[in-house]
């Protein structure tokens, strides 16, 4: 077994300390993976002047060539065999070009193992039969959106007895279908099973400001009900509110307690899902660091200070996303403030950094191509 796959066999999901020496023996295996089956990749360190033999301890792993998730935008780097490729995800692509992702045999099973044991940490796995409303888009043939992927297998933690979807497939197109969201709502009310609603926040607040301008009494939905939200606000970063407020809306009017609403933070180009604990935090889990960096020289900073989002993880195994930087802004906190009972740090999300920065991210990585897109 190698030291990966003993890293996502481990029981305590947020014993960082104690997992400390796998999780670094693991990065040490998925940087040689990539640097032997990615020429990009084996270029890119040389070009970065960057051996494997620096990678001595966890602050090392900061020292790891990242690359920026905007890169995937435009160019699909392997580090296996195309004929390998099990499932080809693609981000929703709010801002124009998405990102390319795809994903072995091997790191989906990996992915799976890891989300079980998260769900299961944090007690959101259910036997009993659930309806589900999903704040996204509904699948069909030719979409390979990477939360479409994600929102149905979120479907399976609880026995679905009905989807309904907000986003409905119109022709070659989506639209938004909130009436058919309220009717359901009221339908799975009467019905007091238990009724997960997944997706983007942003929809989730929209919804429930119809729900109020229009006069609709408020819902009492079944206590077991759960909100599971990710994606973030996406294109409506304008009406954007606090968590305490959203949650607060949902209380009010769905009857679901602000405790049964967790957010999710996930990206087509990290696979590593981070739950929000009890009190509202992201904290790291075994199998990921994150690092935050500075804004101009992308150096790493402490807690409470400001930077892009950058992740660190031997996940995957067929693109070398080992330590990439997001198009996030964010900050790492002390996990020992927040009171849940998980010790290890948790990170925030701040907002979008500005697309003239990540476009130069961009630029900078497409150099390092050179014409040589696959291992």
């Amino acid at each position: 077994m190698t030291a990966r796959e003993k890293l996502f066999a481990y029981s305590n999901i947020y014993d960082q300390k104690g997992s400390e020496e796998l999780f670094l023996e693991a990065m040490r295996e998925s940087v040689e993976h990539h640097r032997a089956h990615c020429k990009f990749y084996d270029k890119l360190l040389k070009q970065r002047g960057y051996s494997i033999d620096s990678l001595k301890s966890i602050e090392d792993c900061g020292k790891i060539p990242t690359i920026s998730a905007q890169f995937f935008k435009y160019h699909e780097v392997l580090s296996i065999e195309k004929e390998k490729v099990k499932i080809h995800a693609t981000s929703s692509g709010t801002q124009g070009q998405k990102s390319q992702i795809f994903l072995d045999r091997d790191t989906l099973k990996l992915g799976t193992k890891m989300i079980i044991k998260a769900m299961r940490y944090h007690g959101l796995i259910s036997i009993i039969p659930t309806n589900y409303i999903i704040l996204g888009y509904e699948p069909r043939t030719g979409n390979d959106m990477g939360n479409v992927k994600v929102a149905l297998g979120m479907t399976r933690f609880a026995p679905a007895k009905e989807r309904v979807y907000a986003l409905r497939a119109i022709g070659d197109k989506y639209e938004i279908d909130y009436f058919g969201i309220m009717d359901a709502l009221e339908r799975f009310n009467r019905q007091k099973l238990p009724v997960r609603i997944l997706g983007f926040p942003s929809y989730l607040y929209m919804l429930l400001q119809m729900m109020k301008e229009s006069g609709m009494k408020p819902l009492r939905l079944n206590k077991r009900s759960l909100i599971l939200t990710g994606g973030g606000w996406k294109k409506f970063d304008e009406m954007m509110v606090d968590k305490e407020e959203l949650y607060s809306m949902v209380e009010e009017l769905l009857g679901i307690p602000a405790k049964n609403c967790r957010d999710f933070y996930s990206a087509v180009e990290h696979s590593v899902a981070y739950p929000e604990c009890a009190n509202h935090h992201m904290h790291i889990p075994i199998w990921s660091r994150v690092v935050i960096r500075d804004v101009k020289s992308l150096q790493p900073l402490g807690f409470d200070e400001p930077g892009f989002l950058s992740f660190i993880s031997p996940l995957v195994s067929s693109v070398p996303i080992s330590s990439i930087l997001m198009g996030d802004m964010a900050v790492l906190r002390d996990g020992k403030e927040c009171g849940c009972g998980i010790d290890t740090p948790y990170f925030e999300i701040l907002g979008r950094a500005g697309a003239v920065k990540l476009r130069s991210c961009a630029v900078a990585a497409s150099e390092y191509m050179k014409g040589d897109q696959n291992g």
